[in-house]
Protein backbone atom coordinates (compact mmCIF):
# COMPACT_ATOMS: atom_id res chain seq x y z
CA UNK A 1 0.00 0.00 0.00
CA UNK A 2 1.57 3.29 -0.98
CA UNK A 3 1.44 6.53 1.24
CA UNK A 4 -1.57 7.81 0.09
CA UNK A 5 -3.71 5.08 0.71
CA UNK A 6 -2.38 4.84 4.28
CA UNK A 7 -2.74 8.80 4.60
CA UNK A 8 -6.57 8.22 3.10
CA UNK A 9 -7.27 5.22 5.66
CA UNK A 10 -5.70 7.57 8.74
CA UNK A 11 -8.22 10.43 7.65
CA UNK A 12 -10.93 8.01 8.03
CA UNK A 13 -10.15 6.29 11.44
CA UNK A 14 -9.63 10.38 12.42
CA UNK A 15 -13.37 11.55 11.60
CA UNK A 16 -15.09 7.73 13.19
CA UNK A 17 -12.98 8.76 16.27
CA UNK A 18 -14.45 12.49 16.20
CA UNK A 19 -17.92 11.64 15.01
CA UNK A 20 -17.81 9.39 18.62
CA UNK A 21 -18.36 12.53 20.71
CA UNK A 22 -21.69 12.98 18.67
CA UNK A 23 -24.58 13.90 21.64
CA UNK A 24 -26.97 11.36 21.91
CA UNK A 25 -29.93 13.59 20.61
CA UNK A 26 -28.11 13.37 17.11
CA UNK A 27 -28.09 9.99 17.02
CA UNK A 28 -31.65 9.38 17.84
CA UNK A 29 -32.56 12.32 15.47
CA UNK A 30 -30.80 10.27 12.86
CA UNK A 31 -32.12 6.81 13.43
CA UNK A 32 -36.51 8.42 13.75
CA UNK A 33 -35.49 10.26 10.42
CA UNK A 34 -34.23 7.16 8.75
CA UNK A 35 -37.20 5.27 10.07
CA UNK A 36 -39.95 7.54 9.29
CA UNK A 37 -38.23 7.69 5.55
CA UNK A 38 -38.55 3.74 5.23
CA UNK A 39 -42.44 3.98 6.00
CA UNK A 40 -43.04 6.88 3.83
CA UNK A 41 -41.13 4.96 1.01
CA UNK A 42 -43.30 2.45 1.72
CA UNK A 43 -46.24 3.76 1.81
CA UNK A 44 -45.48 5.38 -1.71
CA UNK A 45 -43.79 2.91 -3.31
CA UNK A 46 -45.90 0.20 -2.34
CA UNK A 47 -49.45 1.33 -2.04
CA UNK A 48 -49.41 4.29 -4.35
CA UNK A 49 -47.16 3.35 -6.87
CA UNK A 50 -48.09 -0.68 -6.94
CA UNK A 51 -44.10 -1.33 -7.15
CA UNK A 52 -42.94 -5.24 -5.99
CA UNK A 53 -42.42 -5.54 -2.54
CA UNK A 54 -38.83 -6.24 -2.57
CA UNK A 55 -38.30 -3.38 -4.31
CA UNK A 56 -39.96 -1.33 -2.27
CA UNK A 57 -38.18 -2.27 0.40
CA UNK A 58 -34.99 -1.76 -1.39
CA UNK A 59 -35.25 1.61 -2.50
CA UNK A 60 -36.97 2.79 0.85
CA UNK A 61 -34.18 1.47 2.82
CA UNK A 62 -31.67 3.54 0.58
CA UNK A 63 -34.24 6.24 1.08
CA UNK A 64 -34.53 6.05 4.85
CA UNK A 65 -30.95 5.88 5.19
CA UNK A 66 -29.89 8.73 3.39
CA UNK A 67 -32.63 10.63 5.08
CA UNK A 68 -31.35 9.23 8.21
CA UNK A 69 -27.61 10.60 7.54
CA UNK A 70 -28.72 13.77 6.07
CA UNK A 71 -30.51 14.63 9.62
CA UNK A 72 -27.67 13.35 11.53
CA UNK A 73 -25.00 14.30 9.84
CA UNK A 74 -26.59 18.34 9.85
CA UNK A 75 -27.54 18.23 13.36
CA UNK A 76 -23.64 16.80 14.62
CA UNK A 77 -21.67 19.61 12.54
CA UNK A 78 -24.40 22.21 14.41
CA UNK A 79 -23.72 20.71 17.38
CA UNK A 80 -19.80 20.78 17.63
CA UNK A 81 -19.78 24.41 16.15
CA UNK A 82 -21.46 25.04 19.02
CA UNK A 83 -19.64 23.25 21.32
CA UNK A 84 -16.36 24.70 19.48
CA UNK A 85 -17.58 28.52 19.21
CA UNK A 86 -18.03 28.04 23.38
CA UNK A 87 -14.98 26.61 23.74
CA UNK A 88 -13.06 28.91 22.23
CA UNK A 89 -15.05 31.99 23.03
CA UNK A 90 -15.41 33.35 19.96
CA UNK A 91 -18.08 35.74 19.40
CA UNK A 92 -19.87 36.61 15.93
CA UNK A 93 -17.48 39.21 14.11
CA UNK A 94 -14.87 36.72 14.48
CA UNK A 95 -16.92 33.66 13.27
CA UNK A 96 -17.95 36.21 10.35
CA UNK A 97 -14.02 37.28 10.08
CA UNK A 98 -13.28 33.32 9.55
CA UNK A 99 -15.45 32.50 7.24
CA UNK A 100 -15.59 35.79 4.76
CA UNK A 101 -18.92 36.85 5.96
CA UNK A 102 -21.05 39.00 7.39
CA UNK A 103 -21.65 39.15 11.29
CA UNK A 104 -25.36 38.99 11.39
CA UNK A 105 -25.14 35.22 9.29
CA UNK A 106 -24.10 34.18 12.80
CA UNK A 107 -25.93 35.38 15.31
CA UNK A 108 -25.67 34.59 18.95
CA UNK A 109 -28.68 34.69 21.17
CA UNK A 110 -28.65 34.12 25.02
CA UNK A 111 -24.99 32.48 24.84
CA UNK A 112 -25.89 30.31 21.90
CA UNK A 113 -25.03 30.19 18.82
CA UNK A 114 -27.58 30.22 15.72
CA UNK A 115 -26.17 28.56 12.50
CA UNK A 116 -27.93 30.32 9.57
CA UNK A 117 -25.36 29.30 6.88
CA UNK A 118 -26.14 26.80 4.59
CA UNK A 119 -25.00 23.54 5.24
CA UNK A 120 -22.70 23.31 3.06
CA UNK A 121 -20.36 25.97 4.73
CA UNK A 122 -20.88 24.20 8.22
CA UNK A 123 -18.11 21.95 7.93
CA UNK A 124 -16.05 24.54 6.23
CA UNK A 125 -16.86 25.92 9.51
CA UNK A 126 -16.04 22.97 11.62
CA UNK A 127 -12.55 22.53 10.14
CA UNK A 128 -11.53 26.03 10.64
CA UNK A 129 -12.02 25.84 13.83
CA UNK A 130 -10.52 22.89 14.99
CA UNK A 131 -7.73 24.29 12.76
CA UNK A 132 -7.19 27.40 14.96
CA UNK A 133 -7.06 25.34 18.04
CA UNK A 134 -4.52 22.55 16.90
Amino acid sequence: MNNSGKYKRLIIIKKVEQMKDAPRHTIILGIVATVIAFICGMLVLKTILNFNLWLAILISAVLGLYVGFNAFYSTYLAEMIKIEVANQGLTSQDLATMMHGRAKDYPIVRGELRLIISRRKRAQLLAKLRARVS
